[in-house]
Parts: structure tokens; C-alpha cells; sequence
């Protein structure tokens, strides 16, 4: 029975291929004291050291230039500079003469110091960067020793690198012909690691601390870089859905080029707007803006989560005009404040709670707390000025609370009307659907709002009563669950009935097996990572506006998950297939 670790998706793709383990850390350091008479030597070796890590990275960057984006290859600039800043080499050196060590001792004690200043940082981005003081360390004290680095190969076969880090140096030893995906114990999506490894196109997902303990070198596993999943002893069932995942995404680079920057809309005409859910301004630098309708879901509480106290209206206003700007004129979606559950605040004391998915979170938090709703709404609504804005409320459960946000974003509105303060007077008010008891009374709610979003992945959570990460019970979470369907059904319809416009913001907007039944139950607007927006695309082009009707509307009247799936697999699926391949095009 295979087995699933889930960890942080850092570079898109799938790879299956045997694990090969590597120890990317220096074994021994060597140790001995210097007197007064040994200091200068010491001094002299670290600058001899500094030259040679220099022309080493020089010569890095020449060597990746062709393979990786121009902006990628400063990587290495940056940790030139660390090597030739003044106040290290400084540090080093007080070190070497305050406490009689040798420069490898010394390196390691000040390294580790800067580590720990970076460590108390607010900015996950930021944070990460003492991987490039580890790497820099690393560097210079294989330097000193004289050891020549090991290449990172497994005897010309293919194989999955695994390993405590993946560092910058590390990608100039890669044999990048073999190599087909990246795991490690540690890292972060903003890490440079990670970013040469999308840069590099090799499917990796890191921070999965036991994958060196539970795996052995020669185990065969699979490298879900699009979910974070790292798959071991996969089954032949999981091994022949990669292998066909393999093969799609295979032809659709081939065929994406041909619609990367065209509309989306199906063969009949029907344009389904595809929209990008963005995590924080970090992910606005790598956003195609000429490839999407614009932000569907602008996840504010990881500016939240990222810092030491709640950020001020400034703040706020700095990052939601970033969005703004990075949609490129395009409407963007702020969700506000989504904490509690599985998000904390480490400066917000909350209560401990026996369940708290179901408990003190969303909305409910910032009604009890509403000087933050109050501040929020404010910095989006002077943001909004740079663009048109959308305000989404999460967890919203009855009328009695969207009434209370629509008052205080009406106060806003016009106090920022009377004082003379620029805002997009057309800013919009909408809804997450995700919590069941508010399907039924959404009739009640929409004559208030603009719009609605059904967030997905805790709807069906909350429908199935599955909790998703719990291995026990995992399996039985399946969205095609007729249930689902017959939910997703009824939102569409009553705002459709209201003049509404719905879109799907949760994980099944990106599934392109899902996108045909979405159009056919009337959604037409989907959010999803950038990184599935291609599929999606491309699918809409496989079947007509009347095809999709007819698949939801007999997938609604299925009576079980296993015949919702068959249907996607023997019409959905052998469609697309026959699309890719272009031995079938759609007529409109």
C-alpha cells in the first residue's frame, strides 16, 4: 500500500524515478586553537578561501545562464555579495582573534549567529535567506579544506535527489540530464533553492522532515510538485495516474503556446472567466497577467501570519496596492482576514479549541474583533483606487453577518466619499460558500451582496465530514461525491435566479476532470493556482457550452461516487486525450 507525505509544493510538475539519498553537509570540520602569533594566517586563508568561492560561483553563473531565467542567475550575486561584505569578513576575524579558533570553527559560530538574526525575521522570504549563509559557509570551508564536492549523480540512471536541503551551489551539481525531481527535508517555497529549481523545470516539494528516515536509496517514489505530495511504494493504480499525468503535461506544453494568451471560452463561444488565487505579493512578480481575467482570491492572512503583530492600515494599504498593481488593471478579490483552524496568529492569543476548524475563525473572528474588519476594509477600499476591488467574507453563516460587513463597508464608502480620499466606488461585497447551512439560505443573502464564491475544499469537507488530512479517512474525500454535485447544482442555480454572479475559488476550479461538470452547472468564473490554469484552458476547449450541460446534468442524477468517476473517465477523459493529441477537435 503506498503511502503519501504531504509537504510544500516548491516547483511544479511530476517526476517518478528511484529516491537517491545524498548528505549535502560537510562529515568533519576540522578543529585546532591559533595563538595570537597564528591569527594573520587565518586571515590570510579566509581571503585566499573568498577568491576561490568567488570564481567558483563566476563560473556557476556562466554555466546555468543558459539554462535557467536571467533574473534567477543574480542568485548568485547575492551571495557574492554575503562573500565580500565587509562586516562578515570583519566578524569572521574578531572571532578568529576574541576566542583562538581556526577559521572553519570560526565560520560555522558567526554563520550560525546570522542565521539566528534571520531566523527572528517577520518575512518568510527572508527568513529563508540564512540558507544562503549555510551554503556560503559550505563553500568556503570545502574551500579550506581542499575537498573537491561530489557530483550529484546515480551512475547515469534517472533518479529523484533527496537530501536535508537543496542550496544553490547544490544545482551546479546536479546531473540535470537524470535528475527528474527534488525532495528534501527543509526549505521553503521562496527559498533560492526553490527558485532555481522552477527556474530548472524539475518538479520538487520540500519540507517533509522524515523523508530520509522513512525512505531508502533505490525505493522507487513519485514527486507531486503540483500538490506537494511525495508518493512512496506507489501502487500500479498511482503509478499508471502520474504516468498519464506525465504524458498530458507533455502535450500540453505542446499545445498550450497555441492558447497561452487567448480567450478562454469553449468551442461554442461560451467564455468561462480563469482567474489566479495568489498567496501574498511575493507570488505577483511570477503572474502571466495577460493569461488570466484577473485575482479571484487574494489570500490576505498570510501577510498576517508573516509578521510579529497585526500589520497597521499602512501596511495593509503598501500590500493591497501591490495586488492592485500586480493584476495589471485586472479586478482583484480581497478575502478578508481567514485565521483560526489551521491558521494561527502567533501574536493573537486564541482560545484552545477541541475542534478548531469548526470553531473561532473567519468572519466570526473579525465581528468579535471588528476594529480589525473595520481596518481592513478601509486599507482595501484606498488600495481600490488603483483598480476595481472585491471584498470576499470567509465562513459566513447566516444573513445576520453579511449585514453587519455591508454596514461597516457603507460607512467606509461614504466616509471616505466626505473626507476627499480616492477608492474604487464600484467596490463589490461577496460571500464564500463553504459552510453547508448557508446553501439553503442563500436566497435570503443575495439581494445584499454582488457575488458569491464557493470555497470548495472546506464545503466538502464539511459536507462528507471528512476530514482531508486525516490519513484514516482521507480517501473518502472525493468532490465528485454526487452529494457535491448536487450542492455546487443548487449555488448556481439560486444565483443564477438572483442575478448573481458565482465562481469557484476552492482546489476543483484547477482540476480540469471538474471543469466540464462546473460550466455545465453554470459557473462561469474558476480560480485556481497559476499553475493549472493551462489544463483548465485547454479543457474548456474540448467540449461545447451543450456538452458540459448534458455531462452535469446526468452526473447530478448518478447515485455514487464510482459512477460520477466513470463518467470522467470514459467521456471526460477519452475526450481529452483525443484533444491533446489533436486526432479530435471540437466543431462549434
Amino acid at each position: 500500500m503506498s503511502r503519501k507525505l504531504k509537504g510544500i509544493a516548491a516547483a511544479p510538475g511530476v517526476a517518478i524515478a528511484p529516491i537517491v539519498h545524498f548528505h549535502t553537509t560537510l562529515d568533519h570540520i576540522p578543529t585546532w586553537q591559533v595563538g595570537p602569533d597564528g591569527v594573520q594566517a587565518e586571515v590570510s586563508r579566509l581571503g585566499a578561501a573568498i577568491d576561490e568561492v568567488t570564481a567558483g560561483l563566476h563560473s556557476l553563473q556562466q554555466e546555468l545562464s543558459s539554462a535557467i531565467a536571467k533574473q534567477d542567475v543574480r542568485i548568485y550575486d547575492a551571495q557574492m555579495a554575503i562573500l565580500h561584505d565587509p562586516t562578515f569578513k570583519r566578524d569572521v576575524e574578531n572571532e578568529i582573534a576574541a576566542h583562538g579558533v581556526n577559521l572553519e570553527v570560526a565560520l560555522q559560530r558567526v554563520i550560525a549567529r546570522y542565521e539566528g538574526v534571520f531566523a527572528a525575521m517577520d518575512s518568510p522570504a527572508m527568513r529563508e535567506r540564512a540558507a544562503d549563509l549555510r551554503d556560503i559557509g559550505r563553500q568556503l570551508v570545502v574551500a579550506l579544506v581542499a575537498t573537491e564536492r561530489t557530483k550529484y549523480t546515480a551512475d547515469g540512471r534517472d533518479y529523484l535527489f533527496a537530501a536535508e536541503e537543496f542550496l544553490p551551489s547544490d544545482a551546479g551539481l546536479l546531473d540535470r540530464e537524470h535528475i527528474r525531481g527534488i525532495v528534501t527535508a527543509h526549505g521553503g517555497k521562496y527559498s533560492h533553492g526553490a527558485i532555481l529549481a522552477r527556474s530548472l523545470g524539475i518538479p520538487s516539494v520540500v519540507g517533509i522532515e522524515e523523508i530520509m528516515l522513512t525512505t531508502s536509496t533505490g525505493a522507487l517514489a513519485i514527486v507531486d510538485g503540483d500538490a506537494g505530495i511525495v508518493v512512496l511504494e506507489p501502487t500500479q493504480e498511482d503509478l499508471d495516474h502520474y504516468e498519464r499525468q506525465l504524458r498530458e503535461q507533455r502535450d500540453i506544453e505542446r499545445r498550450v503556446a497555441e492558447v497561452r494568451l487567448q480567450s478562454s471560452v469553449t468551442p461554442d463561444g461560451t467564455h468561462v472567466r480563469l482567474c489566479a488565487n495568489v498567496e501574498g505579493v511575493r507570488e505577483l512578480d511570477s503572474l502571466e497577467t495577460g493569461t488570466i481575467a484577473g485575482i479571484g482570491l487574494f489570500r490576505t492572512e498570510f501577510a498576517f501570519m508573516e509578521r510579529r503583530q497585526f500589520p497597521t492600515e499602512e501596511e495593509q494599504v503598501a500590500m493591497y496596492r501591490r495586488a492592485m498593481q500586480g493584476a495589471g488593471g485586472k479586478p482583484v478579490t480581497f478575502r478578508t482576514l481567514d485565521v483560526g483552524g489551521d491558521k494561527p496568529l502567533g501574536y493573537f492569543r486564541m482560545p484552545e479549541e477541541r475542534n478548531p476548524v469548526l470553531g473561532w475563525r473567519g468572519i466570526r473572528l473579525c465581528l468579535d474583533w471588528p476594529d480589525i474588519l473595520y481596518t481592513q476594509i478601509r486599507a482595501i477600499l484606498r488600495a481600490s483606487a488603483l483598480g476595481h476591488a472585491r471584498v470576499l467574507l470567509p465562513m459566513v453563516t447566516s444573513r445576520s453577518e453579511v449585514v453587519r460587513c455591508r454596514e461597516v463597508l457603507d460607512q467606509l464608502v461614504q466616509d471616505l466619499r466626505d473626507t476627499g480620499v480616492a477608492h474604487d466606488a464600484e467596490i463589490e461585497l461577496g460571500v464564500m460558500v463553504e459552510v453547508p447551512a448557508l446553501v439553503h439560505v442563500l436566497e435570503d443573502l443575495l439581494p445584499i451582496v454582488d457575488f458569491v464564491s464557493v470555497g470548495t475544499n472546506d464545503l466538502v469537507q464539511y459536507l462528507l465530514a471528512v476530514d482531508r488530512d486525516n490519513q484514516r479517512v482521507a480517501k473518502m474525500y472525493d468532490p465528485f461525491h454526487p452529494g457535491v454535485l448536487r450542492v455546487l447544482q443548487q449555488i448556481a442555480a439560486s444565483a443564477a435566479a438572483a442575478g448573481k454572479p458565482a465562481s469557484v475559488c476552492g482546489e476543483i476550479a484547477g482540476d480540469h476532470w471538474f471543469t466540464p461538470l462546473l460550466v455545465g452547472l453554470g459557473y462561469r468564473e474558476l480560480s485556481m493556482a497559476p499553475v493549472f490554469l493551462p489544463r483548465v484552458k485547454l479543457m474548456l476547449r474540448s467540449f461545447t457550452a451543450d456538452e458540459c450541460r448534458d455531462l452535469a446534468a446526468r452526473a447530478v442524477l448518478m447515485k455514487s461516487t464510482r459512477e460520477v468517476r466513470r463518467l470522467v473517465q470514459e467521456e471526460i477523459q477519452v475526450r481529452w486525450e483525443r484533444f491533446l493529441t489533436g486526432s479530435a477537435e471540437v466543431d462549434a
